[in-house]
């Protein structure tokens, strides 16, 4: 379902992840993630877009700052070529004019040495042939701090760093995010006008929020229970909830849940909640009804109309699956999604022309 509830990956889900990463400091996996939900976000989503190059940006900058710092190392260590590989992959990777500009001096530095070998070495390379060329051909590509392989020619640009995860980040050397900027860029990825209410919870509430996504839902109870003896909240209700929901206490949870809409009926998240609860179950009937409140009060129109596709299709209702998507191509945000699912239907009906336009329209590769 539609922000990852059946498995389902659109840019929300890497935005969010992205953010996470960030904040647990693994700047090349977050960079990968953004990334990907820049290449997936749709194109009037101009606010999503600008958060995720926020966070995008960060990603590369931190990532400039660790090469830069290990360029110096291994400068100060002798090793002049690590030195200035690690000052190029800083170059290219900051976005930010003062790192750029350091670490282009700093390999402008290292360039005019290696631009002539010295005599001795010039004359082995002409008298060894070919099997001389072929020893001092290049190494391979120098792993450097984020995997990142500059000048690679032809390449799409929203797609680098997609080969893989093997990178060696060394240790954050200073560079901690605070707490506040962690829980900033955190709830970011929520729907609506979430991440502005909840940079509006305080502190205490922050607090929270941070040890449950460290995983320490205890303590963070805890906090948010002394929250609610001053009052209630749709959004501490809201979390609270999911750590029952998470704790097996489902009843419980759906309570909760059901007092979060009734003292906010526009909290996106909370209908979000109910749908998984209720599906997870295998309560369609329910899941349904909520996601016809979301259409009924207008709540992520778009999101609400490709889910309830998936719950008709995974009810048997095949046709109207098939209906509500059609009209998910309408919308951007979830136009790509709704194709890739219409798209094996049609398969099997072999409308191949139909398959074909979808195809073409919606699930063009960025390269």
């Amino acid at each position: 379902m539609f922000f990852g509830l059946f498995g389902k990956k659109d840019f929300r889900h890497y935005q969010n992840q992205g953010a996470k990463h960030l904040a647990a400091e693994r700047f090349a996996d977050a960079r990968v993630d953004f990334e990907e939900a820049l290449r997936l976000c749709p194109e009037d989503a101009t606010q999503d877009a600008a958060a995720i190059r926020e966070g995008l940006t960060l990603a590369c900058d931190r990532l400039g700052e660790l090469n830069l710092q290990e360029g110096e190392h291994a400068l100060r260590a002798g090793e002049a070529q690590k030195a200035y590989d690690h000052f190029r992959l800083a170059a290219d990777l900051a976005v930010d004019r003062g790192i750029k500009s350091r670490a282009e001096a700093e390999a402008l530095k290292l360039e005019q040495p290696a631009a002539a070998p010295a005599p001795a070495a010039a004359a082995a390379g002409a008298a060894g042939g070919a099997a001389a060329g072929a020893a001092a051909a290049p190494a391979a590509a120098p792993a450097g701090v984020g995997n990142y392989k500059p000048h690679s020619g032809g390449s799409c640009t929203s797609c680098k760093g997609h080969g893989g995860h093997h990178h060696e980040e060394p240790a954050p050397m200073g560079m901690s995010l605070s707490e506040e900027d962690q829980f900033y860029l955190m709830v970011q990825p929520l729907p609506g006008d979430l991440p502005g209410r909840y940079a509006e919870m305080g502190p205490k509430f922050a607090r929270a929020y941070l040890l449950i996504h460290e995983g320490n839902d205890r303590d963070a109870f805890t906090i948010l229970q002394e929250m609610l003896l001053s009052g209630e909240n749709d959004i501490v209700l809201y979390e609270v909830a999911l750590i029952m929901f998470r704790g097996g206490q489902i009843h419980e949870s759906e309570k909760l849940l059901n007092r979060a809409l009734a003292l906010n009926p526009q909290n996106a998240a909370v209908y979000l909640a109910l749908v998984q609860l209720y599906a997870g179950g295998g309560a369609y009937p329910q899941a349904m009804a909520v996601v016809e409140k979301m259409l009924e009060l207008d709540i992520l129109p778009d999101q609400a109309q490709f889910m309830l596709g998936e719950l008709h299709e995974t009810t048997g209702n095949t046709e109207r699956a098939m209906e509500l998507w059609t009209k998910s191509l309408e919308h951007p945000s979830v136009a790509r999604s709704a194709a890739e699912r219409l798209i094996p239907i049609l398969n099997g009906q072999g409308r191949t022309d139909d398959v074909k336009f979808l195809t073409k329209k919606y699930l063009k590769g960025c390269c």
